[in-house]
């Protein structure tokens, strides 16, 4: 037995030198059938647990239970952090009531569905406004404005995935009613005439579909719908200026003795979409597009279309990114043309955090009923407001996230735009000596250098606060008899908002801020509002809440209009 282990032995050398020299080890095997084996009773096979290495984590670091992003290519405030956690523990329906002094109302309620595991229904609505008395110190009036609104919104989406693309299906309907701020040759804020009050209607549909198949050649979305906006009395009409307000003269008002406003309609088709493709590893080509069928009725209005092409080319590095394009935008009637700007936009990012950018952008804002009702639901159409053109808004700024916790945003800029809108105080009569102040609207060509900086500190989930500025410097072209003065007498030269939050103890949490606006005009007292607010946790999704505006109790109004002085709201949250 020995003997043969030994010649075994011997031999092994020389099998590894066969071995070596062997072909077969450098044929081609052809599998004609794979070989799938098939365990019996797989299930029984005790299979042992992945063991995972354990790690130590160093005492020095604090982990923030925050997710910080740094979002390219945004040109509004940096948006706010919410945890993923609080995103998957959301409730899916909520209910939020109200009531304070003013008459101050609240009632916002919605529901999320998730039907399937393809498709969700939403469905929001909400009751907001107010009914009491208000002071006019800026008019001078011998009583009290009992101002009154309401708005009542509600709102629908439903989305569906497909394999290849996603359907997104919506509306909403919106009523809006008011009373105006009213004089006659008494000197009383109670009378207005027929249109008291007032009464929008506002709806809109809408179907959407984009692609989420990434294997496709290029990807795609588009969106068309209807916008239907309906003021109850029609306000237009035109005057001339007089000491401050813009006044129909005595003479037109007798004309106006009789005088029944129709309702005013405006109806818009939009339509918007955008296309593209990867043409190498991090570079893209794309085209948005959009457009725009204005109807009015009665015909004071013209009618227009207003179409919007972006061609871009984008290119994104490690630490850069690029954005090259440019608005190519036409618009019918005779206010029409074609009219061109720039779509630039550059990011260098160095330390994964700090980002340096510029951006020089333009492109048409169409002044519809919807974006002037934003302004003010006081509004007055004298004449028709052509779209305003932003031919240039060139902006440099450095934003960053130097420690966990800490966001920061600096920036300057230079907006030029033409047939740019101003707000105007207005008096417009019914009868003679009888009438109610509405807002109205010129346009000149604007000129606006402006600074702003952002500040946001959070530590994990106790406190935020946070801060933001703008300063604006205005130029005007003028436009006859209104100088600089009217022009920008109610806009903002500085604006500020300071805001922090935090937890007092488990179920407490407690707000507060102060939002301040410096107009041009000296005549103008400054917009004051610090306010405080609380919520607190009873019951297991079961709050009730408090806020307090105007605590310094000031005297402002906003565009001629009176605001509320110290006011409260509170209520109750539930949440289902």
């Amino acid at each position: 037995m020995k003997k043969l282990i030994i010649i075994i032995l011997g031999l092994l050398p020389l099998t590894t030198i066969y071995a070596q020299t062997d072909s077969t080890l450098n044929r081609t095997i052809v599998v004609e059938n794979e070989y799938n084996p098939t365990v019996i009773d797989a299930s029984k096979v005790n299979v042992l647990p992945k063991v995972e290495e354990p790690t130590v984590a160093k005492k020095t670091v604090e982990y923030a239970t925050t997710s910080r992003k740094i979002i390219g290519w945004t040109k509004e405030s940096m948006i706010p952090i919410e945890r993923d956690m609080m995103k998957e523990k959301a409730s899916r329906g909520y209910l939020n009531a109200g009531y304070g002094n003013y008459g101050n109302a609240l009632l916002d309620a919605g529901y999320l569905w998730d039907i399937t595991n393809v498709d969700r229904l939403k469905v929001d609505f909400l009751l907001n406004g107010m009914n009491g008395n208000i002071y006019c110190p800026m008019h001078k009036r011998s009583d009290d404005w009992n101002s009154r609104w309401y708005d009542t919104k509600v709102k629908v989406f439903y989305n569906h995935v497909f394999k290849p693309v996603t359907l997104n299906i919506g509306g909403s309907y919106m009523s809006q009613v008011y009373n105006y701020l009213g004089i006659d040759s008494a000197n009383s804020l109670a009378w207005v005439g027929e249109n008291k009050h007032q009464h929008n209607t506002v709806g809109d549909v809408f179907v959407s579909i984009a692609s989420c198949d990434k294997d496709l050649p290029f990807q795609y979305k588009l969106q068309t719908g209807f916008l239907y906006f309906s003021q109850k009395y029609s306000t237009f009409g035109s005057g001339n200026f007089d000491t401050g307000f813009y006044v129909i003269n005595e003479e037109s008002s007798n004309n106006h003795a009789n005088y029944k406003p129709d309702k005013d309609i405006e109806k818009k088709i939009h339509t918007e979409g955008e296309i593209w493709t990867g043409l190498k590893e991090e570079q893209y080509l794309g085209l948005a597009f959009g457009m725009d069928n204005m109807i009015y009725s009665p015909s004071r209005m013209p009618n227009y279309t207003s179409i919007l092409l972006n061609p871009y080319y984008t290119i994104e590095g490690d630490v850069y990114r690029a954005h090259l394009g440019a608005h190519i935008d036409w618009l019918s009637g005779d206010n029409g043309g074609v009219d061109f700007a720039p779509n630039v936009k550059a990011e260098y990012i160095f330390q994964n955090s700090y980002i340096l950018y510029v951006n020089i952008d333009g492109g048409r804002q169409l002044n519809d009923y919807g974006f002037v009702n934003g302004i003010s639901r006081y509004w007055k159409m004298d004449e028709f407001l052509k779209p305003s053109y932003t031919q240039v808004d060139a902006k440099i700024g450095f934003r960053a996230s130097p420690m966990s916790g800490l966001w920061f945003n600096v920036y300057g800029g230079y907006r030029m735009v033409s047939n740019d809108i101003y707000s105007l105080s207005t008096l417009k009569f019914n009868e003679p000596n009888k009438g109610y102040y509405t807002v109205s609207f010129v346009q000149s060509k604007s000129k606006v250098s402006y600074f702003g900086a952002e500040l946001r500190y959070s530590y994990k989930d106790l406190f935020e606060i946070g801060i933001n500025g703008l300063y604006q410097g205005w130029k005007t072209n003028g436009l006859f008899e209104y100088t600089d003065d009217v022009l920008l007498y109610y806009a903002p030269k500085f604006k500020m908002d300071i805001y922090a939050k935090g937890k007092v103890y488990a179920g407490l949490n407690i707000d507060g801020g102060l939002k301040y606006i410096k107009r041009y005009s000296n005549q103008l007292n400054d917009v004051n509002d610090l306010h405080v607010g609380a919520n607190y946790e009873i019951l297991k999704n079961i709050s009730v809440f408090g806020q307090v505006h105007n605590l310094l109790n000031k005297e402002y109004g906003i565009l001629g209009y009176p605001q509320e002085k110290l006011n409260f709201l509170a209520g109750i949250k539930l949440r289902f």
